[in-house]
């Protein structure tokens, strides 16, 4: 599969035998993650290469997604805070007012 020298070697073969070397082939990639890459020909030799080109970029989108998530925290407890404030203010007032707490006229 891509492999000229692989390629002579099993001319000779009996389809059963190259039948058998396939499933084997087949069971090693399989069995090592190694996957055919190069341009539609394929080759047990190959492997893939990482996606990660460089730490420190990675690095920097992670803390950049870190800063994000603790400003949208503070963002709701702030907004958590100023609801709470108005909540209160109201009730002061209804039990200023002398009305129930229930009561919402």
């Amino acid at each position: 599969m891509g492999d000229d020298e692989a390629h002579e070697q099993i001319k000779g073969l009996s389809t059963l035998e190259k039948m058998a070397i396939g499933n084997a082939v087949d069971q090693l990639r399989r069995d090592e993650n190694i996957v055919p890459v190069d341009g539609g020909k394929m080759s047990i030799y190959e492997q893939p290469k990482s996606s990660y080109s460089n730490d420190e970029e990675v690095a920097n989108a992670l803390a950049e997604r870190n800063r994000l998530l603790r400003e949208a925290e503070e963002r709701r407890e702030q907004i958590r805070q100023e609801h709470l404030e108005k909540e209160i203010k109201a009730r002061v007032e209804r039990a200023r007012a002398g009305l129930a707490m229930n009561d919402r006229r």
